[in-house]
């Protein structure tokens, strides 16, 4: 592949307009109403809608927000579409997912079959299990 033709942009820090398009390239923060990234990221993006391809984000902030072959730390979103995509963790009142895998996710509905480590289910028994065992150690060296 002849990569004479592409350019590298460089990484700018704090990006805030109405409609931001990132092209191999990466922004520190992005506040906008609509942000599209290809093959680039970002570090934090807060938007009405955000669509990434082949790229990612450590944290993205949406109403709508899709991405494909991309990954992200944490992804909040009213309505979220995941294809071939991963994240950390995932909190949405509705979510599609197509291929992708999720550590963490706490959605309202869910469409298609995500590949989830710990789900709402799983997350309350882990936060009880931990809470009585903290209490529970916490009367044992107390009592010494």
């Amino acid at each position: 592949m002849d990569n004479d033709n592409v350019e590298q942009l460089p990484m700018t820090d704090d990006v805030r307009a109405e409609v931001v398009n990132i092209e191999q390239g990466g922004a520190g923060s992005i506040e906008a109403q609509e942000v599209t990234i290809t093959q680039g990221g970002a570090q934090i993006i807060t938007a009405e809608t955000i669509h990434v391809e082949q790229g990612g984000a450590a944290v993205m902030n949406a109403e709508h927000a899709s991405t494909v072959q991309s990954g992200m730390g944490i992804l909040v979103s009213e309505e979220a579409t995941l294809q071939e995509s991963s994240a950390g963790a995932a909190i949405a009142t509705s979510l599609t997912a197509r291929d992708s895998r999720i550590g963490v996710l706490l959605a309202g509905t869910i469409d298609g079959e995500p590949d989830v480590k710990i789900d709402a289910r799983l997350a309350a028994i882990i936060g009880a299990s931990f809470a009585v065992t903290l209490f529970v150690l916490r009367k044992l060296f107390k009592s010494q």
